[in-house]
């Protein structure tokens, strides 16, 4: 029997909120407080997750840009002629997204969502390598697993493109087998309940009991198979049920600015990102936006405060953000209303992530303190 293990379980959406309002999983995880997020969405917190960099710092943020060269999608040009009701279908998008991935030798996660084909050949993808992988984060840092196998200490990770419970099992495998010190489990399922039902539904409740249960079990299995129990639970941003609908993408369209010609722009669920190519459309467009009620303009001091103040402008010249429960419809993300969405201002209450553990660990106050407390279990 060895001595100990530490098992860090990423559960993709499990906000603060939630998590207190729900007392969930209090009993085995008494160590609890809550952890700042940042601006963005899973693409922007998940590297800083892994590498304890910032978003201007480790280069990610989110998946579509502004294409600096020859797009990678220009040759998708020719679908833009689609009927909308065609070209939107999942099961299209779902088909292009995965030959356009092999085609472009592409091994992170890559969706082409609802982005317009008439738009994609303006556009390049931010998240083209596998940011588990060594090599895989933009800003060249290394990940905490690489750290992990530099220690010496055996350990085991779960596969991001599996489902949550093909993770489970392969966690209950490695415990099983009491050789590994270090487990890294991803779950996504609580994500993709709640953007799909809310946040208060009772299929989010059997979700949230099922996940309650796999965690005791989890405890129970390596008890029985180390000397001392170790379990971090921490999320990367929480979630917020949408109650207003933004139209502000067909009023911007009616503005007369020409897309690839006077601007390029990026429409995410609750953000939208622009680029300018002549400076009378930015000042128009500053203008317009100012006077929409629908959210605001973020300042560079905001974004530098946030972590995601790019030197290059990568992501974006100009930012416009919604409030909690607004989206975007129709965006490039979604055509429909989705019941509810992250990416809003990391201050507000519904945003914080959620740091919860059955040990005092180095504190965890936001999401890059979450890789020094993965890096000491591997020290100690």
């Amino acid at each position: 029997m060895k001595a100990r293990i530490d098992i860090f379980i990423f559960a993709d959406a499990l906000g603060w909120a939630i998590a207190e309002k729900r007392n969930f999983a209090s009993k085995l995880l008494p160590v609890r407080n809550r952890c700042e997020t940042l601006l963005g969405y899973s693409s922007t917190c998940d590297p800083t997750i892994l590498t304890g960099a910032k978003p201007e710092d480790h280069g990610h943020f989110s998946f579509f840009i502004k294409s600096a060269g020859p797009s990678p999608f220009a040759h998708l040009r020719p679908l833009g002629v689609l009927p909308e009701l065609v070209a939107g279908h999942h099961r299209i998008r779902n088909k292009v997204s995965k030959w356009m991935a092999g085609r472009n030798g592409y091994t992170g996660y890559f969706q082409l969502y609802s982005v317009p084909f008439s738009k994609l050949p303006y556009l390049d993808y931010s998240e083209k390598k596998d940011i588990y992988e060594p090599g895989g984060i933009a800003g060249g840092q290394r990940t905490i697993f690489e750290h992990w196998s530099d220690s010496g200490k055996p350990w085991a990770r779960s596969n991001w493109r599996l489902a949550d419970a093909d993770n489970i099992a392969h966690a209950r495998r490695e415990i099983e087998k009491g050789d590994v010190e270090l487990h890294y489990l991803f779950t996504a399922r609580l994500d993709a309940v709640m953007h799909r039902y809310g946040v208060d539904h009772p299929e989010v409740d059997k979700a949230f009991d099922e996940f309650g249960r796999n965690l005791e079990s989890l405890a129970d299995l390596a008890s029985r198979h180390y000397k001392k129990v170790r379990i971090h639970l921490f999320s990367d941003h929480g979630m917020a049920d949408v109650h207003v609908c933004s139209d502000l993408l067909p009023r911007w369209n009616r503005l007369g600015l020409r897309y690839g010609k006077d601007y390029i722009a990026v429409w995410d669920s609750t953000m939208a990102r622009f680029w300018f190519l002549n400076e009378a459309a930015r000042a128009t467009a500053t203008s317009w936006l100012n006077d929409q009620k629908d959210g605001v303009l973020l300042t560079d001091d905001q974004l530098k405060a946030y972590g995601c103040l790019f030197p290059d402008r990568k992501y974006g010249e100009l930012f416009y953000l919604l409030p909690s429960g607004s989206l975007f419809v129709p965006s490039f993300l979604n055509q429909r209303k989705v019941t509810a969405m992250h990416g809003y201002a990391p201050e507000h209450p519904d945003s914080a992530a959620a740091w919860l553990s059955n040990v005092e660990t180095l504190p965890v106050r936001e999401l890059t303190d979450i890789f020094p407390v993965m890096k000491s279990a591997a020290a100690s």
